[in-house]
């Protein structure tokens, strides 16, 4: 481990630290400005129960991919602490006018060897009671959870459902105007966006190419909105994002046949390519029940391929107890006269058992069930079981424990 690695190392421990002595955010005022800070953390650990035994790319598999932006990949090793376990802080400081706020977030990650990333960055200005102008750096909110990805305690798993939250942008750099408001009964709360991101090293294709490789991409012209309406026991969502897109091999990607890295692959960045994004959700917190339902269509009108990808979960809180079972499923269909074969699918069952320490704590069990869907020409380098089906996964059953906490 080199001397950056060690400070890093030593830093997110000294953190840790710091958070299980810590209880509740910190609020403090400096020459009139109103500084609030808080964290999170989440423990996590993992280990691979069978699955399809094979390399994939220079992974051992099986393969499990909890977190495709930071290349959070479970393999057939023993316990992995690794794809799972971040550590973040947050701050707002509000000036004297109540009007202006600056808000920041990072966050180290296991699965980036502990680098802190800059998460949010952005100033807000409340324009009045119902609207916020913000410009910064964001979460991109193609999601229900985008903004609160990597809290653990805000989520019923122990890591997103990755068929669904696994895209290789989350953040974008921008400009947002937020409505918050009461329409009748219903409460009511909305976006509109505009910007681009700029992403090096972008873990998402490390999943596909070895995770040796470097790939950036560009995501241009990004226009959105979204819309939240809440009443009682129900909340729907519905977002639209378009883009430009584009991308391009830095180092090389893996060669199966040589079991290296071929640098013939690198490329300057591919041609611009639009995309649309749709989605919904449709969560009910009735009673003891809860259900989480979201769907995600995505368009490339250029390309031979439509991704879609949807969950459906249910849980019942029996006090402290909170059981869940989530499906799950991901598949590219294919378009402008590709071939089925070439599409990637797969489906997860994920079985949690979340118990609530604290208000501000949990541990949570989970046992995904993955099983793949893809085509057999998805990837050469994927089809080595002889299944006739390919993916970076092949099937996969994963155990997870983790320990979240806010402070």
């Amino acid at each position: 481990m080199n001397l950056r690695k060690t400070m890093q190392a030593l830093a997110m421990a000294g953190w840790m630290a710091f958070a299980a002595s810590s209880h509740a955010a910190a609020t403090m005022e400096l020459g009139g400005v109103q500084l609030t800070g808080s964290g999170f953390l989440t423990l996590g650990v993992g280990s691979m129960l069978g699955g399809t035994h094979h390399n994939v790319n220079d992974y051992n598999c099986p393969c499990f991919a909890a977190d495709y932006a930071q290349a959070g990949v479970y393999d057939n090793s023993d316990f992995q602490w690794k794809p799972d376990t971040k550590l973040g802080v947050q701050g707002t400081a509000l000036f004297p006018n109540k009007r202006f706020s600056i808000t920041a977030q990072a966050v180290s990650r296991g699965a980036r060897d502990g680098n802190v990333n800059l998460e949010w960055l952005y100033a807000s200005y409340k324009l009045n009671d119902q609207w916020t102008l913000q410009g910064g750096r964001k979460r991109l909110p193609m999601f229900y959870y985008s903004d609160t990805q990597d809290i653990g305690v805000a989520l019923p798993w122990t890591h997103l459902p990755p068929q669904l939250y696994g895209w290789e942008a989350v953040n974008y750099n921008g400009v947002n105007l937020s409505y918050q408001g009461q329409w009748g009964d219903w409460a009511a709360s909305a976006d509109l966006l505009t910007g681009f991101e700029n992403k090096h090293n972008t873990g998402y294709w490390k999943i596909y190419n070895g995770r040796k490789n470097r790939t950036d991409i560009i995501w241009d012209d990004i226009l959105g909105a979204d819309l939240t309406l809440s009443k009682d026991w129900l909340e729907t969502r519905f977002v639209y994002i378009q883009s430009r897109n584009k991308s391009k091999i830095v180092t090389g990607v893996w060669d199966q046949a040589t079991q290296s890295y071929d640098s013939s692959a690198e490329t300057g960045f591919s041609e611009s390519a639009k995309q649309k994004i749709y989605g919904v959700t449709v969560n009910i917190d009735y009673d003891h029940w809860l259900m989480r339902n979201e769907a995600i269509m995505i368009e490339h009108p250029s390309l031979q391929y439509r991704d879609t990808a949807y969950i459906a979960g249910v849980g019942y809180r029996y006090g402290k107890w909170t059981p869940m079972v989530t499906w799950s499923r991901y598949h590219s269909i294919a378009t402008n006269g590709a071939s089925p074969t070439t599409q990637e699918g797969h489906r997860d069952i994920a079985l949690t058992l979340r118990y609530d320490l604290s208000t501000s704590s949990d541990i949570k069990v989970q046992m995904d069930f993955q099983r793949e869907l893809g085509g057999a020409d998805f990837h050469p380098n994927y089809n080595l079981d002889g299944t006739g089906n390919a993916s970076p996964y092949g099937n996969a059953r994963l155990l997870t424990v983790t320990y979240d906490m806010v402070f």
